[in-house]
């Protein structure tokens, strides 16, 4: 019997000493932990008092202070730093932890916490612990209930270009949404321009949960980053897992540039947007409903689908963009007239055309698939009708950019064509500091009448009105038709045009040109003051014709004529789109007796911000006038084989009309 009462005196030991530690919160066994804790995570790990552990009816531990340090290799303070700590576990969980990997706490409680949550370029961080390669990886525990009454925490990630400080407090843990409250504010910068940010939301648990069927909590936050502010309202879960949002998103900023700079997907630098958006993200496809969208003057919608496909591909974004009124003035931003930011962009020096380098590289970033399909294209104050509609379709594939099957309609007659820019990587004996995005630009228009398209100016629509007269048409008229097809390259819209090759060709039948006009660059003062005080009648134009080179930027035309019953007027010179002069000679031969009609050539020189007008000297006006019809000839002969109007062919063609005026200029 001696043994069985030693056992039993030291059963009951035990059971005593137990019983004391449990009353005492075992406090012997903070040391060994903080040692244990210090060879296992490789850090400096403080467990400081008041300590009490608690293993009745399960685990719990009550910590005045943790401290964890961050690795040597950071000038961090630490990598966590809390007060007042409470932690919770129960044995069946524990149980359930060995043999799924998932871990479950029944509480946490932390009156004050701050992490610091680092990571260099290489990929090192401040959370990265010693890792057992033979352990499988463990999913984001499972926690009942949350509360922190103080958090804060530092953010710099040099991958992410993130570095912000960020606040947050959570009381959660209820079965009911309404009893649970959790906030997270953010401010610092990301992708080195000011962000903050401002979350509400039932609680972080539900969301951060690895549990697919979980439900949505409701969440409502504003973000504002540069001169961007988004706003949504609607609800998230399985932050964690597939991350899927819902609700109503309202993004308004300076320029869509910043909204693309955010998404990381190329969109163009604009005027002022305001977007309006319902968002459905389930696992990692996206749905943007864009119910309205005003960029500038424009009132656009869009239905979007992005997908960020593998790893070995970019994302594809696809759908369709409608307008119900779009306005040409709002593209000039995307072409160089503001920056990014949507400030305003002044060309360098004494300069017309914007040299703003765009972010053509950025289209390698994804690929794209948009039909295009605006009712109302508004093109200016000069044009009467807008175009109604113009459809086509935007793709970009391997960064190049294409706007193809381009149709639009407008004042009886139709545009059409391409435009395309490749800013792919460059061949391989290319060099790549060198090698620029290629551009083309392929349109026909077909039938246009003038005097529905272009506008009468303000000024001689209130003429006509005080003179009780009705309002004339415009200063030409005609079915216009023609074709272009120009290549160039460059990053910025004054390389493109300062780089331009190929040719475009304007075709005007039955039309008519104000014979103040033709009268004026006649200078024929006695018709065209006599033209001012009797009204300007119009003259019909027996032929209208330009072809105009382009040859590395300088445009040239081979033949450029206007042909009325009363005078020929060509046109000699060029234009240098690259170095924005001007050098062109107007030479008209009027066909009637006027006696004070100069008959001298009007040169039109200078730059495209100083352009200077002047007259040609007299004695060699007839000269000039005769080489340059005979300059003509050959090139129209070549071209007017080619051209296809789309209409009937005026009886009195272009080339009788300089074969015509050749004849007069020889000698008698």
């Amino acid at each position: 019997m001696a043994p069985i009462k030693v056992l039993l005196w030291l059963l009951l030991t035990m059971v005593i000493v137990a019983i004391v530690c449990e009353i005492l919160g075992w406090p012997f066994l903070r040391a060994p932990a903080e040692r244990l804790l210090n060879e296992k995570l490789e850090r400096t790990v403080k467990l400081e008092q008041p300590f009490q552990l608690h293993l009745w009816a399960g685990v719990q531990l009550d910590l005045g202070h943790l401290f964890i340090s961050a690795p040597a290799s950071f000038t961090a303070p630490h990598l966590v730093d809390a007060h007042n700590i409470s932690l919770k576990l129960r044995y069946r969980d524990l149980w359930q932890y060995t043999k799924n990997n998932q871990l479950r706490i029944r509480e946490i409680k932390v009156d004050q916490i701050d992490a610091q949550l680092l990571r260099q370029a290489d990929g090192t961080s401040t959370w990265q612990f010693p890792k057992d390669e033979s352990q499988p990886d463990s999913p984001f525990p499972i926690i009942e209930t949350l509360v922190v009454k103080n958090g804060s925490s530092k953010i710099d990630d040099a991958i992410s270009q993130a570095a912000v400080d960020a606040k947050f407090r959570t009381e959660e843990g209820s079965n009911s949404q309404e009893t649970m409250h959790s906030e997270l504010s953010i401010n610092g910068k990301f992708q080195n321009k000011p962000v903050k940010a401002f979350l509400e939301t039932a609680g972080f648990l539900p969301i951060a949960t690895q549990d697919q069927n979980s439900p949505p909590i409701k969440s409502k936050g504003w973000m504002e980053y540069a001169k961007l502010r988004i706003d949504f309202d609607g609800q998230i879960s399985d932050l964690f897992g597939k991350k899927n949002i819902q609700g109503k998103a309202v993004a308004t900023g300076s320029s869509l540039g910043i909204l693309g700079d955010l998404v990381g997907t190329p969109l163009p630098t604009t005027d002022p947007f305001r977007l309006s958006a319902t968002l459905d993200k389930t696992s990692d496809i996206w749905n943007i409903d864009i119910d309205s969208a005003k960029v500038g003057k424009s009132s656009l919608s869009a239905q979007l689908k992005y997908d960020p496909r593998t790893d070995d591909t970019v994302p594809l974004l696809q759908g369709h963009i409608d307008g119900s009124r779009f306005y040409l003035a709002d593209l000039a931003p995307a072409f160089g007239t503001s920056k990014p930011d949507g400030t305003k962009a002044a060309p360098a020096g004494n300069r017309a055309i914007p040299d703003r380098p765009l972010d053509l590289p950025s289209l390698n970033q994804v690929d794209m698939d948009i039909s295009l399909k605006l009712d109302y294209v508004e093109l200016g104050n000069a044009f009467a009708l807008p175009i109604s509609p113009l459809k086509g379709h935007l793709k970009i594939y391997k960064g190049r950019f294409t706007v193809e099957d381009i149709l639009a309609r407008t004042a009886d007659g139709t545009l059409s064509g391409t435009l395309s820019v490749d800013a792919g990587e460059p061949p391989v004996k290319a060099n790549s500091r060198q090698y620029a995005p290629q551009w083309q630009i392929k349109l026909a228009w077909k039938d246009i009448v003038l005097e529905k398209w272009l506008q009468v100016s303000k000024t001689r629509q209130e003429e006509a009105r005080k003179q009780g007269k009705t309002v004339p048409p415009p200063y030409v008229t005609g079915t216009l038709n023609g074709k272009t097809d120009l290549t160039g390259k460059g990053s910025s819209t004054a390389a493109l045009l300062g780089s331009l090759n190929g040719k475009t060709t304007l075709f005007i039948e039955q039309g008519q040109i104000s014979r103040l006009i033709v009268e004026l660059m006649g200078l024929d003062v006695a018709q065209s003051v006599s033209a001012w005080l009797g009204g300007d009648q119009s003259l019909n134009m027996q032929c209208a014709l330009m072809d105009l080179k382009a040859t590395n930027g300088i445009i040239k035309p081979e033949v450029a004529l206007i042909d009325t019953p009363v005078t020929l007027l060509l046109i000699n010179g060029n234009v240098d789109m690259g170095e924005e002069k001007l050098d062109l000679l107007l030479a008209a031969k009027p066909k009637n007796f006027s006696p004070l009609t100069v008959r001298s050539p009007i040169k039109v020189q200078g730059t495209f911000v100083q352009p200077k007008v002047s007259p040609e000297a007299v004695p060699i006006a007839a000269r000039l006038l005769g080489s340059v019809a005979l300059a003509f000839i050959n090139p129209l002969a070549a071209i007017l084989p080619y051209l296809d109007t789309g209409s009937k062919s005026n009886s009195y063609s272009c080339s009788q009309a300089l074969a015509h005026f050749n004849q007069q200029q020889k000698p008698q």
